[in-house]
Protein backbone atom coordinates (compact mmCIF):
# COMPACT_ATOMS: atom_id res chain seq x y z
CA UNK A 1 0.00 0.00 0.00
CA UNK A 2 1.54 3.24 -0.93
CA UNK A 3 1.67 5.72 1.96
CA UNK A 4 3.00 8.73 0.27
CA UNK A 5 1.02 11.46 -1.35
CA UNK A 6 0.90 13.41 -4.41
CA UNK A 7 1.70 17.31 -4.33
CA UNK A 8 -1.11 19.23 -3.84
CA UNK A 9 -2.04 22.78 -4.42
CA UNK A 10 -1.87 25.27 -1.37
CA UNK A 11 -5.53 25.12 -0.58
CA UNK A 12 -6.26 21.79 -0.68
CA UNK A 13 -8.08 19.78 1.13
CA UNK A 14 -7.70 16.51 2.14
CA UNK A 15 -10.82 13.95 1.52
CA UNK A 16 -9.54 11.51 4.13
CA UNK A 17 -7.47 11.52 7.30
CA UNK A 18 -5.85 8.63 8.94
CA UNK A 19 -6.34 8.02 12.94
CA UNK A 20 -4.07 10.96 14.92
CA UNK A 21 -0.96 9.59 16.60
CA UNK A 22 -0.96 8.19 19.48
CA UNK A 23 -5.17 8.47 19.35
CA UNK A 24 -5.52 6.07 22.46
CA UNK A 25 -3.08 7.80 24.40
CA UNK A 26 -5.10 11.17 24.07
CA UNK A 27 -8.33 9.42 24.28
CA UNK A 28 -7.40 8.11 27.68
CA UNK A 29 -6.55 11.69 29.10
CA UNK A 30 -10.26 12.91 27.79
CA UNK A 31 -11.78 10.40 29.43
CA UNK A 32 -10.09 11.17 32.85
CA UNK A 33 -10.84 14.89 32.82
CA UNK A 34 -14.46 13.96 31.32
CA UNK A 35 -14.42 11.72 34.79
CA UNK A 36 -12.91 14.88 37.28
CA UNK A 37 -15.57 16.37 36.22
CA UNK A 38 -18.61 14.06 36.41
CA UNK A 39 -20.98 14.26 39.51
CA UNK A 40 -22.93 11.00 39.04
CA UNK A 41 -21.99 6.98 39.41
CA UNK A 42 -21.04 7.28 35.61
CA UNK A 43 -17.64 8.60 36.52
CA UNK A 44 -16.57 5.22 37.48
CA UNK A 45 -17.39 4.02 33.56
CA UNK A 46 -15.30 6.64 32.31
CA UNK A 47 -12.56 5.44 34.41
CA UNK A 48 -12.98 2.14 33.27
CA UNK A 49 -12.82 3.32 29.65
CA UNK A 50 -10.32 5.39 30.73
CA UNK A 51 -8.09 2.49 31.69
CA UNK A 52 -9.15 0.34 28.47
CA UNK A 53 -7.56 3.35 26.27
CA UNK A 54 -4.09 3.40 28.24
CA UNK A 55 -4.03 -0.19 27.52
CA UNK A 56 -5.12 0.27 23.81
CA UNK A 57 -2.28 2.82 23.34
CA UNK A 58 0.08 0.32 24.75
CA UNK A 59 -0.88 -2.74 23.52
CA UNK A 60 -1.03 -1.31 20.30
CA UNK A 61 2.85 -0.40 20.57
CA UNK A 62 3.65 -4.36 20.60
CA UNK A 63 1.63 -5.80 17.78
CA UNK A 64 2.82 -5.93 14.29
CA UNK A 65 -0.09 -5.67 12.36
CA UNK A 66 0.59 -5.55 8.53
CA UNK A 67 -2.41 -4.71 6.18
CA UNK A 68 -4.29 -7.59 4.88
CA UNK A 69 -3.78 -9.10 1.46
CA UNK A 70 -7.55 -8.20 0.43
CA UNK A 71 -7.68 -4.43 1.15
CA UNK A 72 -7.99 -2.82 -2.14
CA UNK A 73 -7.73 0.56 -3.18
CA UNK A 74 -7.66 1.68 0.18
CA UNK A 75 -10.52 -0.34 1.27
CA UNK A 76 -10.45 -2.09 4.48
CA UNK A 77 -11.47 -5.49 5.37
CA UNK A 78 -15.24 -5.25 6.96
CA UNK A 79 -15.34 -6.04 10.40
CA UNK A 80 -16.43 -9.69 10.16
CA UNK A 81 -15.33 -12.56 12.12
CA UNK A 82 -13.28 -14.26 9.17
CA UNK A 83 -11.51 -10.91 8.52
CA UNK A 84 -9.99 -11.16 12.06
CA UNK A 85 -6.10 -11.55 12.17
CA UNK A 86 -4.48 -14.51 13.52
CA UNK A 87 -3.25 -12.83 16.72
CA UNK A 88 -6.77 -11.48 17.72
CA UNK A 89 -6.88 -13.07 20.53
CA UNK A 90 -3.79 -12.33 22.01
CA UNK A 91 -4.48 -8.56 21.63
CA UNK A 92 -7.61 -9.19 23.85
CA UNK A 93 -5.55 -11.06 26.33
CA UNK A 94 -2.86 -8.37 26.17
CA UNK A 95 -5.22 -5.50 26.57
CA UNK A 96 -6.80 -7.23 29.99
CA UNK A 97 -3.59 -7.84 31.68
CA UNK A 98 -2.67 -4.03 30.69
CA UNK A 99 -5.76 -2.57 32.12
CA UNK A 100 -6.53 -4.98 35.34
CA UNK A 101 -3.78 -3.33 37.96
CA UNK A 102 -5.61 -0.10 36.75
CA UNK A 103 -9.58 -1.23 37.82
CA UNK A 104 -11.38 -0.68 40.80
CA UNK A 105 -14.81 -1.79 39.82
CA UNK A 106 -15.29 -5.60 41.21
CA UNK A 107 -17.64 -6.20 38.60
CA UNK A 108 -15.38 -5.47 35.76
CA UNK A 109 -12.29 -7.16 37.57
CA UNK A 110 -14.64 -10.43 37.46
CA UNK A 111 -14.96 -9.59 34.02
CA UNK A 112 -11.76 -9.38 33.42
CA UNK A 113 -11.24 -12.93 35.34
CA UNK A 114 -13.36 -14.51 33.34
CA UNK A 115 -12.45 -13.40 29.81
CA UNK A 116 -8.83 -14.25 30.81
CA UNK A 117 -9.37 -17.63 31.05
CA UNK A 118 -11.31 -18.35 27.60
CA UNK A 119 -9.77 -20.38 24.80
CA UNK A 120 -8.75 -17.90 21.71
CA UNK A 121 -11.40 -19.95 20.18
CA UNK A 122 -13.84 -18.63 22.72
CA UNK A 123 -12.43 -15.01 22.22
CA UNK A 124 -13.02 -15.13 18.54
CA UNK A 125 -16.60 -16.51 18.95
CA UNK A 126 -17.01 -13.28 21.51
CA UNK A 127 -16.17 -11.28 18.21
CA UNK A 128 -18.79 -13.16 15.99
CA UNK A 129 -21.29 -12.02 18.75
CA UNK A 130 -20.29 -8.39 18.60
CA UNK A 131 -20.61 -8.40 14.91
CA UNK A 132 -24.25 -10.36 15.06
CA UNK A 133 -25.23 -7.81 18.35
CA UNK A 134 -25.51 -10.50 20.70
CA UNK A 135 -22.66 -10.50 22.74
CA UNK A 136 -23.35 -9.95 26.77
CA UNK A 137 -22.15 -6.03 27.51
CA UNK A 138 -19.60 -6.38 29.87
CA UNK A 139 -17.45 -8.77 27.29
CA UNK A 140 -18.49 -6.28 24.50
CA UNK A 141 -16.38 -3.69 25.53
CA UNK A 142 -12.84 -5.33 25.75
CA UNK A 143 -13.94 -6.62 22.01
CA UNK A 144 -14.74 -3.69 20.82
CA UNK A 145 -11.59 -2.05 22.13
CA UNK A 146 -9.48 -5.15 20.29
CA UNK A 147 -11.00 -4.54 17.17
CA UNK A 148 -10.23 -0.62 17.05
CA UNK A 149 -6.61 -1.28 17.53
CA UNK A 150 -6.65 -3.57 14.67
CA UNK A 151 -8.47 -1.53 12.54
CA UNK A 152 -6.30 1.73 13.39
CA UNK A 153 -3.11 0.02 13.05
CA UNK A 154 -4.49 -1.09 9.49
CA UNK A 155 -6.04 2.50 8.43
CA UNK A 156 -3.16 3.90 9.88
CA UNK A 157 -0.90 2.95 6.53
CA UNK A 158 -3.26 3.50 3.84
CA UNK A 159 -2.21 6.81 2.42
CA UNK A 160 -4.22 9.64 1.38
CA UNK A 161 -4.23 8.76 -2.11
CA UNK A 162 -5.17 5.28 -1.55
CA UNK A 163 -8.92 6.29 -0.43
CA UNK A 164 -10.78 7.02 -3.61
CA UNK A 165 -13.17 10.21 -2.82
CA UNK A 166 -16.88 9.05 -2.54
CA UNK A 167 -20.07 11.20 -2.93
CA UNK A 168 -21.76 9.32 0.45
CA UNK A 169 -20.46 10.63 3.34
CA UNK A 170 -21.93 8.50 5.82
CA UNK A 171 -19.74 5.76 6.17
CA UNK A 172 -16.07 5.12 6.90
CA UNK A 173 -14.64 5.41 3.08
CA UNK A 174 -12.06 2.95 4.38
CA UNK A 175 -13.62 0.51 6.26
CA UNK A 176 -17.27 0.89 6.26
CA UNK A 177 -18.36 1.74 9.30
CA UNK A 178 -21.41 4.68 10.25
CA UNK A 179 -19.72 7.43 11.58
CA UNK A 180 -19.89 8.36 15.27
CA UNK A 181 -20.10 11.71 14.62
CA UNK A 182 -18.27 14.54 13.52
CA UNK A 183 -15.32 16.76 13.88
CA UNK A 184 -14.65 21.00 12.98
CA UNK A 185 -11.09 21.25 13.15
CA UNK A 186 -8.95 24.31 14.36
CA UNK A 187 -5.59 23.31 13.13
CA UNK A 188 -3.61 24.89 10.72
CA UNK A 189 -5.35 25.02 6.79
CA UNK A 190 -8.25 22.69 8.13
CA UNK A 191 -9.52 24.99 10.29
CA UNK A 192 -13.48 25.47 10.20
CA UNK A 193 -13.60 22.16 8.56
CA UNK A 194 -15.83 19.61 9.62
CA UNK A 195 -14.68 15.86 8.84
CA UNK A 196 -16.74 12.44 10.07
CA UNK A 197 -15.26 10.11 12.62
CA UNK A 198 -15.03 6.48 12.39
CA UNK A 199 -15.51 4.44 15.71
CA UNK A 200 -13.87 1.58 14.46
CA UNK A 201 -10.72 2.49 12.66
CA UNK A 202 -10.59 6.38 13.63
CA UNK A 203 -10.34 7.54 10.30
CA UNK A 204 -11.72 10.88 8.87
CA UNK A 205 -13.29 12.33 5.94
CA UNK A 206 -14.60 15.40 4.90
CA UNK A 207 -18.58 16.53 4.65
CA UNK A 208 -19.82 20.20 4.26
CA UNK A 209 -20.92 21.51 7.27
CA UNK A 210 -24.32 22.42 5.22
CA UNK A 211 -25.53 19.20 4.51
CA UNK A 212 -27.22 16.51 6.97
CA UNK A 213 -24.10 14.04 6.77
CA UNK A 214 -27.02 10.79 7.06
CA UNK A 215 -29.33 12.07 3.85
CA UNK A 216 -27.53 14.77 2.33
CA UNK A 217 -30.56 17.37 2.65
CA UNK A 218 -29.09 20.51 2.80
CA UNK A 219 -32.47 22.49 3.84
CA UNK A 220 -33.90 20.75 7.39
CA UNK A 221 -31.03 20.27 9.29
CA UNK A 222 -30.52 22.52 12.40
CA UNK A 223 -27.75 22.56 15.67
CA UNK A 224 -28.96 21.86 19.05
CA UNK A 225 -27.06 22.56 21.96
CA UNK A 226 -27.42 22.72 25.97
CA UNK A 227 -26.16 25.89 27.35
CA UNK A 228 -24.15 25.39 30.56
CA UNK A 229 -24.93 28.97 32.28
CA UNK A 230 -27.60 27.44 34.72
CA UNK A 231 -25.64 24.49 35.02
CA UNK A 232 -22.18 24.80 35.85
CA UNK A 233 -21.68 21.18 37.33
CA UNK A 234 -22.22 19.69 33.53
CA UNK A 235 -18.79 18.86 31.65
CA UNK A 236 -16.83 21.01 29.52
CA UNK A 237 -17.85 18.59 26.79
CA UNK A 238 -20.89 20.54 26.41
CA UNK A 239 -19.61 23.70 25.13
CA UNK A 240 -18.29 21.87 22.04
CA UNK A 241 -20.70 19.45 21.22
CA UNK A 242 -23.88 19.88 19.16
CA UNK A 243 -26.71 17.42 17.60
CA UNK A 244 -27.15 17.95 14.10
CA UNK A 245 -30.69 17.05 13.43
CA UNK A 246 -32.55 16.66 10.12
CA UNK A 247 -35.81 17.04 9.68
CA UNK A 248 -35.61 15.52 6.55
CA UNK A 249 -34.64 11.64 7.71
CA UNK A 250 -35.66 12.28 11.76
CA UNK A 251 -31.85 11.08 12.84
CA UNK A 252 -29.11 13.43 14.03
CA UNK A 253 -25.53 13.11 14.81
CA UNK A 254 -23.08 14.72 17.46
CA UNK A 255 -21.07 17.93 15.73
CA UNK A 256 -17.76 18.77 18.17
CA UNK A 257 -16.28 21.99 17.83
CA UNK A 258 -13.00 22.48 18.55
CA UNK A 259 -12.42 25.52 19.24
CA UNK A 260 -14.70 25.51 21.78
CA UNK A 261 -13.10 22.54 23.23
CA UNK A 262 -9.70 21.29 21.46
CA UNK A 263 -9.60 18.14 23.10
CA UNK A 264 -13.04 16.65 22.55
CA UNK A 265 -12.66 13.27 21.11
CA UNK A 266 -16.27 12.13 19.18
CA UNK A 267 -15.46 8.96 21.22
CA UNK A 268 -14.97 10.45 25.12
CA UNK A 269 -17.14 13.48 24.38
CA UNK A 270 -19.84 11.52 23.51
CA UNK A 271 -20.36 9.96 26.39
CA UNK A 272 -20.11 12.53 28.55
CA UNK A 273 -23.29 14.54 27.08
CA UNK A 274 -25.45 11.79 27.00
CA UNK A 275 -28.26 14.94 28.13
CA UNK A 276 -28.15 16.13 24.93
CA UNK A 277 -29.05 12.67 23.26
CA UNK A 278 -31.79 12.65 26.29
CA UNK A 279 -32.85 16.07 24.67
CA UNK A 280 -32.70 15.74 20.77
CA UNK A 281 -34.72 12.41 21.24
CA UNK A 282 -37.65 13.81 23.47
CA UNK A 283 -37.92 16.22 20.34
CA UNK A 284 -38.44 12.69 17.84
CA UNK A 285 -34.71 12.26 16.33
CA UNK A 286 -33.21 8.68 16.42
CA UNK A 287 -29.59 8.69 16.87
CA UNK A 288 -27.12 7.85 13.99
CA UNK A 289 -24.15 6.38 14.42
CA UNK A 290 -22.72 3.75 17.00
CA UNK A 291 -20.12 4.58 20.28
CA UNK A 292 -18.96 1.48 20.44
CA UNK A 293 -18.54 2.22 24.14
CA UNK A 294 -22.30 3.46 24.91
CA UNK A 295 -23.44 -0.29 26.00
CA UNK A 296 -25.21 -1.42 29.20
CA UNK A 297 -22.67 -2.70 31.56
CA UNK A 298 -23.74 -5.16 34.20
CA UNK A 299 -24.33 -5.21 37.75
Amino acid sequence: MNTTTTPKGLFHTPFRLAPEQNVFANRAVRFKELAEQERSDWKDYLLVLAAVCDAQHAVSQNFSLPLPENTVNGILPKAQAEHLPEVFAEIVYALLNKAQPHIQTAAVLQEISTLQNLKPSEIRRLAGEVFDGTCRPAAEIWIQAALQIVWTAWAAQVGEDDVAVTEERTHCPCCGTPAVGSVVLIQSDLSGLRYMYCPLCNSRWNALRAKCPTCGDGGNVRLQHIEGGDTPDLPDAYTAAHAESCKSCHTYRKLYRRDKQQYADPIADDLATLGLDIAVGEAGFERSGANPFLILTED
